[in-house]
């Protein structure tokens, strides 16, 4: 697919307000045990969601960070 040494992978309808995440996720690869990681997501949980508003503008979200894809598990 690339020969870079990372992947960024955003839906369609998201883009980054804080670069410095950007930044947080290559942390993780980069670490001294980085070599047993294979990915690095950041999980969307919404709080507040308005029934009413058809694209979800106004929603607070939240991300969380999944590690279970270390070493396999």
């Amino acid at each position: 697919m690339s020969n870079g040494p990372f992947i960024l992978n955003l839906d369609c309808d998201h883009y980054v307000h804080n670069l410095a995440a950007l930044r947080e996720g290559m942390c993780f690869m980069l670490d001294r045990s980085g070599d047993r990681i294979c990915f690095v997501q950041f999980l969307q949980r919404f709080e507040g969601i308005d029934p009413n508003d058809r694209y979800a503008n106004h929603n607070l979200v939240f991300f969380d960070v999944s590690m279970h894809a270390m070493d396999g598990l």
